[in-house]
């Protein structure tokens, strides 16, 4: 008895899963294809003296209407923090990969769900007292995740634009000491336009 109802439970979720993915199928206008396009951004962390626009390219493969996968790389200018006694400006160029979950509302209207993961490479240049004492400029490889959401708006069957908010979880792995007081993580804004084939 008990396996039948463990059976009837899967029976039951299988056909609703492939039910409203058949409906997503049905309002998604772009599915089953490979985009790539420019990107702009706008990063800003607590710690920074402010926030940077950024540029970037980023490719996705849409896995039918619900599932994608994308991949960027970027290039972040200078961000100013203020440790201690001295400024520290990162550069930061970040290869990321994300899941994306798309929710298909109509053929004009795609919100999605974004988490993933990404190798930062980090730049530090020292400047003000820190210079004057000996600490060198430094660079290093750091790990981040992402978790966030948005929306793609597809124009016709090929083209798109999307535009989502991200989380960045972000710390500093560096052997200079003059730099554990940072705080990478930060809010990331970004948008672009994808042309699918």
């Amino acid at each position: 008895m008990k396996k039948l109802m463990i059976l009837s439970i899967l029976f039951i979720a299988t056909s609703m899963f492939t039910a409203s993915a058949q409906s997503a199928a049905d309002r998604a206008t772009i599915q089953n294809t490979f985009g790539f396009g420019p990107k702009l951004g706008y990063y800003s962390a607590p710690d920074a003296d402010e926030g940077n626009f950024y540029g970037g390219l980023q490719a996705r493969f849409r896995m039918g209407a619900v599932v994608g996968i994308e991949a960027s790389v970027e290039y972040r200018p200078g961000q100013k923090y203020g440790i201690g006694n001295q400024t520290v400006t990162t550069s930061f160029i970040p290869v990321t990969a994300s899941l994306l979950l798309f929710m298909p509302v109509n053929q004009h209207f795609t919100p999605y769900t974004v988490a993933g993961i990404g190798s930062y490479y980090t730049r530090y240049e020292v400047s003000g007292i820190a210079s004057e004492i000996g600490f060198d400029d430094d660079s290093s490889f750091n790990l981040g995740y992402h978790l966030g959401f948005g929306t793609e708006i597809p124009i016709t069957s090929h083209v798109a634009l999307n535009a989502d908010y991200r989380y960045l979880f972000l710390n500093p792995n560096t052997n200079e000491e003059s730099f554990d007081g940072a705080n990478f993580n930060g809010n990331v804004f970004t948008a672009g336009l994808m042309f699918y084939f």
